[in-house]
């Protein structure tokens, strides 16, 4: 800056000066007629010339300024740059972590989900196999509550008659057991034709009938019954089947009997006999043969066998199946007074279809007559 003040403030072409004044420049003498002009025009040329000097230093300085501004935002820019990768860089890292919780969490979401699948899955199997069951039941129900409906309705029919005959006969207390035993043997025959049914005749030891069990055309168990009709209990019933049970090896014994112990009514166990009322014997014996062939189809052995008639009698004694017996003999009822209502029914139909019938046929009459009257062809 000082040499360009220095060559700038250097005057611009050589001169001369007569007397007087010195020039500052070149030290010539300058004329006393001359010097208040030379001195005017010096000082206006040095206005002129500090004037252009301090623009030139104001351009100089702005561009200056400019440059270091400039310089100043680059710097700034590569700060902000610096900063927002540093942030991008934390934000990543952070995203990361995140990512990684996510994942983690979403892991043991969907181990969570398997684990709730798999407890719905077992118990939706649970309740299947739940509702088969009592579908089950409900079928075999309604096969026992048909059975019973039929068997009910023969042993009402032929008591009937028993006791008429009874009425009319002087039997002996052996004759009179005879009759329920013949109708308990052909109403077991009738239920069960796949099975082999036989009497044990009169004067020889052994139970009433015998019921041999077969399934796929093999022998499986058997089912010893005796039929007693007295009008007063005696427990030599229940000793004498026991000992006809084990002698006959047979898987159960069922007495049908219209009297039971003191206390006791519809069926009773006693020394591993069932006593049943004679209505519901077919219930009973359906009962125990699909046991016999459950047993047989498991291939159990006679531990097993023994802890599962004790769980089937116990069953057999409790209120649930009292009450679904109970329920059966109540439909059965009910059927067959449906049916009665309905064989009424028909009567009371089949009455008024002859009335109507034989109205028909005397206005057919008269009307034929009537007919020949008018053309004459009718015999007076």
């Amino acid at each position: 800056m000082v040499a360009f003040l220095s060559t700038a403030l250097k005057p611009l072409n050589p001169h001369v000066h007569t007397e007087g004044e010195c020039c500052p420049w070149c030290e010539q003498t300058i004329p006393n007629d001359r010097l208040a002009e030379i001195s005017s025009r010096i000082e206006a040329k040095e206005r002129e010339r500090t004037s252009e000097l301090t623009a030139r230093l104001k351009e100089q300085f702005a561009r200056e300024k400019s440059a270091a501004d400039a310089k100043a935002q680059a710097a700034h820019r590569a700060d902000i740059e610096a900063a927002r990768a540093e942030a991008r860089t934390v934000a990543e890292k952070s995203a990361e972590e995140k990512l990684t919780a996510a994942e983690t969490s979403r892991a043991t979401a969907l181990k969570d989900v398997e684990t709730l699948k798999a407890a719905h899955e077992a118990t939706l199997k649970t309740h299947a196999e739940e509702l088969r069951l009592v579908l089950d039941k409900e079928k075999i129900a309604a096969v026992l509550a048909e059975q019973a409906k039929a068997f009910d309705e023969r042993q009402k029919f032929q008591q009937k008659i028993i006791e008429m005959q009874r009425q009319l006969e002087n039997k002996t207390a052996q004759d009179l057991g005879d009759g329920p035993e013949v109708n308990l043997f052909e109403a077991l025959k009738a239920e069960f034709p796949e099975d082999r049914i036989s009497r044990v005749d009169k004067g020889v030891s052994g139970a009433d009938v015998i019921h041999d069990i077969h399934h796929n055309g093999r022998a499986v168990g058997r089912i010893v019954y005796d039929s007693k009709n007295r009008n007063a209990w005696r427990n030599e019933y229940v000793t004498k089947l026991r000992q006809d049970q084990v002698e006959a090896k047979a898987d159960h014994a069922v007495l049908a009997s219209k009297v039971f112990p003191a206390g006791v009514r519809e069926l009773h166990h006693q020394d591993g006999v069932l006593v049943i009322s004679p209505p519901r014997v077919l219930v009973l014996a359906a009962l125990l043969r699909k046991h016999v062939v459950q047993t047989h189809a498991l291939r159990m052995s006679n531990e097993a066998r023994s802890h599962k008639t004790e769980a089937l009698y116990a069953f057999i004694m409790s209120e649930r199946f009292t009450h679904l017996v109970a329920s059966i003999d109540t439909n059965a009822d009910d059927i067959g007074d449906l049916d009665r209502k309905e064989e009424k029914a028909h009567q009371a139909v089949w009455k008024r279809r002859a009335e109507l019938i034989r109205t028909i046929q005397r206005a057919h009459a008269d009307l034929s007559s009537e007919i020949e009257r008018i053309i004459g062809t009718r015999m007076e």
